[in-house]
């Protein structure tokens, strides 16, 4: 069978690869260093890449794909490296078999003002909002009803920098102003939108997969019921929200075919409980999702059904969800007793019987040491102390790697 790479080996990654394990094919998973979950699986093979980007990047996944011997099928986790493969797109082709959006597509859906405006242009729901280039467009924030939502339109110089990338939300104008500059001077532009009341619970996403042609291949509906921190962060704990399954598939639809969508992606909603409406808050574009292994559990594996798209094995009917499957990114995370869905069991994104290495590698290697420096602040034991506690922990991490 045709071989594939996936790119990136994070707990996206690591779903990946537990999502494709059963149909036979090579996997191959490629990160920056072993110090990543999926690196430890058993159902894959890791291929240490150096800490490059850009066309260096490009290289090393050329020079992968040589090696392997075939054109695999490539799948993408992390954002940067979408907007790499997409600028280097003609020089991977020859190597890679992936589908992506149109390169200018890809900049518009992944910069957060380029997609307000898409959104607006092409009649997409998505909340009110402006678009601040520079401190002299701050008056629009009063074109807006308080509480807002800011978010940087590129995240990337945040990430790079270990800063928080996630929205921002101000209850006034005072602390809009403040914030606003703040990030603006980090990050450049950035989207403001008015705030959707809500729980965690009210935020709902849709997972798909589509052809090079834009067909619908797979589809799934779930609901967040935990994200860390609140409101803003990422994925903690989410369930299938079958009941949503029509109406956030017709939504994503509408989406595809407006922007011309092809290959992975998924579409963050929250409903206005003053309207009812649903309204896009993000899309994530050519990657998979944070928790994108919760469809698979529940039945609709749609990494499988692009890996079958980009190997030319002919695409089988969109399935439904056959099970009820709860899923959280770490035991750290505890389901509030009022959003337990009953009948449902709760699955760990990193450890499974079948499969318990990365687990053990998240959970021993990088939860104890952090742990350990919690134990040794709240002592006071700074400094030294922590940098030894950390510094044991890595080397035991080196260890386990080289097979010592």
């Amino acid at each position: 069978m045709i071989p594939v790479v996936v790119l990136g080996g994070n707990l996206n990654g690591l779903g990946v690869v537990r999502s494709l394990a059963g149909a036979g094919m090579p996997i191959f998973v490629a990160d920056k260093g072993h110090g990543c979950p999926a690196a430890w699986s058993r159902f894959a093979r890791f291929i240490s890449l150096p800490d490059v980007g850009g066309r260096e990047l490009v290289k090393e996944l050329i020079n992968l794909s040589c090696r392997i011997g075939q054109r695999p099928v490539l799948i993408l986790t992390a954002d940067a490296d979408v907007n790499t493969v997409s600028e280097f797109r003609k020089e991977l082709e020859p190597f890679f078999r992936f589908s992506l959006p149109a390169p200018k597509m890809v900049r518009s859906l992944y910069d957060k003002v380029q997609f307000q405006l898409l959104a607006e242009r092409e009649g997409l729901a998505v909340p009110r909002g402006v678009v601040l280039e520079s401190p002299t467009d701050f008056p629009l924030l009063k074109t807006l009803t308080f509480p807002l939502a800011i978010k940087p339109a590129d995240k990337a110089p945040l990430v790079s920098n270990k800063e928080n990338d996630r929205p921002v939300r101000v209850e006034n104008w005072d602390e809009a102003i403040v914030c606003a500059a703040k990030m603006m001077k980090r990050a450049g532009r950035l989207a403001v939108q008015e705030w959707i009341e809500g729980d965690d619970s009210d935020l709902l996403f849709s997972l798909f997969a589509c052809s090079s042609e834009g067909e619908l291949l797979a589809h799934f509906a779930g609901r967040k019921l935990v994200c860390i921190p609140p409101a803003v962060g990422i994925t903690a704990i989410c369930a299938p929200a079958p009941e949503m399954d029509e109406e956030l598939m017709r939504l994503s639809r509408r989406f595809i075919e407006r922007v011309g969508y092809k290959g992975l992606g998924s579409l963050e909603f929250k409903r206005d409980r003053h309207t009812g409406k649903l309204l896009i808050i993000e899309p994530t574009v050519g990657r998979t999702d944070w928790q994108e292994e919760i469809a698979t559990l529940c039945g609709v594996n749609i990494p499988l059904a692009a890996y079958r798209a980009e190997a030319g094995i002919a695409a089988k009917e969109l399935t439904k969800q056959t099970s009820r499957v709860m899923w959280r990114s770490s035991m750290l995370y505890r389901l509030p007793a009022d959003v337990a869905a009953p009948g449902t069991s709760l699955r760990d994104g990193y450890f499974r019987l079948n499969d318990p290495l990365p687990g053990l590698y998240y959970y021993a290697i990088e939860l104890v040491p952090l742990g350990a420096n919690r134990i040794f602040r709240r002592m006071g034991l700074k400094g030294k102390a922590a940098a030894r506690a950390h510094s044991a922990g890595k080397r035991e991490q080196s260890k386990l790697q080289l097979g010592e």
